[in-house]
């Protein structure tokens, strides 16, 4: 609150997020159908978030009761279009095991779970209660390792869990290498090629790879934009991604997806892609084969 009081007065842009939240916006932007499981409280930041969610279609349980108040991210956006982040937790670290409904998780095509739900046991709990109930359904789970801090933190514990119950893992080149141990990027998305079926390890502006059972290791490269805010990118690579796998595209044609949402997404401030943004599937496809 202290550090929001200071930034009064200064250019300063509001905006929803969260790791998988930002993805799960950006599924539905696309045309995805989408539930978001996660806490917030019953204040102004958790009001907007409901309505920031809601308008776009994703279904949403709405604030709680919570005395704690709605998390908030202060993020310092640096001419070359870096971030520094400033992160209270707030209700987002309440989420509970109860919070995870069965229900929805039946009737659901893919689960998509974040990184950072490791840094609280009862989040972490939320995140496998959540995978034992996608795996009774036989439903796929995927993931993201969200930061190389939470993989440093909790190694151990993440590989046994992508190992046991991941499908589809997401992740940054740093991230991998944290991951593997190694400071060379083949070696980390080798290593993590033996972990999990399907992998995608974005690179910045040298683009992503992409890897599953049928296919040994495909390239995609980057859409040419202006960078102004990188905050949101690999949330939304994952978006394009998932809703290329989920409408049964090529491993190649849904990263080719997520990086056209990752180009739209670090084109303004914010870390979720516009609501009317133009995203059709064929012709992001078409576009790129152009490039």
């Amino acid at each position: 609150n202290k550090i929001l009081k200071e930034l009064h007065g200064l250019s300063t842009k509001i905006s929803s997020g969260g790791s998988a939240a930002n993805t799960i916006h950006g599924l539905s932007i696309l045309g995805g159908e989408t539930y978001y499981i996660g806490r917030v409280a019953n204040d102004v930041y958790g009001k907007h978030y409901v309505e920031d969610m809601r308008s776009c279609g994703v279904s949403f349980s709405g604030t709680g009761n919570s005395l704690s108040d709605t998390g908030t991210c202060v993020i310092l956006v640096t001419p070359d279009s870096e971030r520094t982040m400033l992160t209270h937790l707030g209700a987002s670290s309440l989420l509970h095991p109860d919070n995870v409904d069965e229900k929805v998780i039946k009737n659901a095509g893919m689960v998509y779970i974040e990184g950072y739900l490791w840094t609280g046991e009862d989040t972490c709990n939320a995140a496998e209660k959540l995978c034992k109930i996608a795996k009774k359904n036989k439903t796929p789970v995927a993931f993201t390792l969200s930061d190389a801090f939470i993989v440093n933190s909790f190694k151990k514990r993440l590989i046994d869990f992508i190992r046991q119950n991941v499908d589809i893992l997401f992740c940054n080149d740093i991230e991998a290498k944290a991951m593997a141990e190694t400071e060379d990027t083949q070696e980390a998305f080798d290593a993590l090629k033996g972990m999990v079926e399907t992998v995608f390890v974005t690179r910045g502006e040298n683009g992503s790879w992409a890897s599953n059972p049928t296919e040994e290791k495909i390239t995609v490269n980057v859409f040419p934009t202006k960078a102004v805010d990188a905050t949101g990118a690999g949330d939304l690579f994952a978006a394009g991604a998932l809703y290329g796998i989920i409408r049964n595209y090529s491993l190649k044609d849904s990263a080719i997806i997520g990086s056209y949402c990752a180009s739209k997404v670090v084109s303004h401030m914010g870390g979720r892609m516009p609501v009317g943004s133009d995203v059709n599937a064929e012709k992001i496809i078409q576009k790129y084969q152009k490039l």
